[in-house]
């Protein structure tokens, strides 16, 4: 059997659900299993899934509140051997899921299947939104999904598949915490699933002032860094740890790894700031960064100067993405 269990979670979507449904409906692999959870809706999204008669499209209600929730509601009512994720306000291409099956079917077990992402919208994509589309694909273009894991999410919520053999071993949504999709990129790792990504586009991220990851607190800035520390921790805790960058990103790193007991120094590249007390912390200049140590680089400056902190950093024996990430 080669049916596709697609979750979909929804709340208030009643602009955008039916183009995301009639995206599915569209799919050249037709064997598929669409489980939408109503998140307790206030608007029609629910009254427009009801009115259609395709058999395939079971509509249940969130048995708790908010995406997590539904996500976990719905993976209770899985019939398929394959499953994936959608978003209510955006748009599978054609070949979204024929193209992420055949990429999950080239082994026995243990592979997560991903594409290329692009952003839409009924007004101009920002230029954030942009360049995350471009290293997105970069990062699935070079394979080098767990290389970037500290830096940003590699993997689009919903632009991933993966047997539901996997997915039950991993315990699919019941052992993750926000930001969800983020925290299971760190549990495929965990698991040594491997992610391969196909050639093709397959999917369509619909960007609007209402979507919940402008919105929900469990998506901002310092959720995702909570996350992320909290297993870079796990990872290298028992090294010395060397902060680069005392900006506001650099700032939160700090919180959180003081609240976290984590011992480190912090460096920066500002000669005026040297000697400098932050955060109870006494800045020390990068040129004295030690060679024995990881380092957490919390600035992502504009290419040139990226260029030559990355060659700053490599000339001192580290490698990024090994023990040396960009956060």
């Amino acid at each position: 059997m080669d049916t596709v269990s697609i979750l979909l979670p929804f709340k208030n979507e009643e602009a955008y659900i039916q183009d995301c449904v009639n995206s599915i409906k569209a799919q050249s692999h037709t064997d598929w299993q669409l489980i939408a959870v109503d998140d307790h809706s206030e608007d029609q999204g629910r009254a427009i899934l009801e009115e259609e008669k395709d058999l395939r499209i079971e509509i249940y209600t969130n048995e708790g509140k908010g995406i997590l929730p539904a996500l976990q509601t719905a993976q209770k009512h899985i019939k398929g051997t394959y499953v994936t994720r959608m978003d209510a306000d955006d748009i599978m291409p054609m070949y979204k899921l024929e193209s992420l099956l055949k990429l999950v079917r080239s082994k026995n077990e243990g592979i997560v299947a991903t594409g290329a992402v692009n952003y839409f919208s009924d007004e101009e994509i920002s230029e954030g939104y942009q360049r995350y589309e471009k290293w997105l694909n970069e990062t699935a273009d070079g394979g080098r999904f767990y290389k970037r894991i500290y830096r940003e999410c590699t993997v689009a919520s919903a632009n991933w598949m993966m047997r539901i053999d996997d997915f039950n071993k991993m315990g699919g949504y019941n052992k993750l915490k926000y930001p969800e999709d983020y925290d299971m990129l760190f549990h495929w790792r965990k698991h040594g699933f491997q992610i391969k990504s196909c050639e093709q586009m397959t999917h369509l991220w619909r960007e609007h002032p209402q979507r919940t990851s402008r919105n929900s607190d469990v998506y901002q800035q310092e959720s995702f860094f909570r996350l992320k520390l909290s297993y870079f921790l796990e990872e290298f805790k028992a090294h010395p740890l060397y902060l680069i960058g005392t900006e506001k990103k650099g700032q939160l790193i700090a919180s959180l790894l003081q609240e976290h007991q984590a011992s480190f120094r912090w460096f920066t590249h500002e000669k005026q700031k040297t000697g400098s007390t932050k955060q109870g912390v006494t800045l020390e200049h990068i040129s004295l960064l030690p060679k024995d140590g990881i380092c957490i680089l919390a600035v992502y400056p504009p290419k040139k100067e990226r260029t030559a902190l990355k060659n700053f950093i490599e000339e001192r024996g580290y490698d990024i993405g090994s023990n040396a990430h960009f956060f």
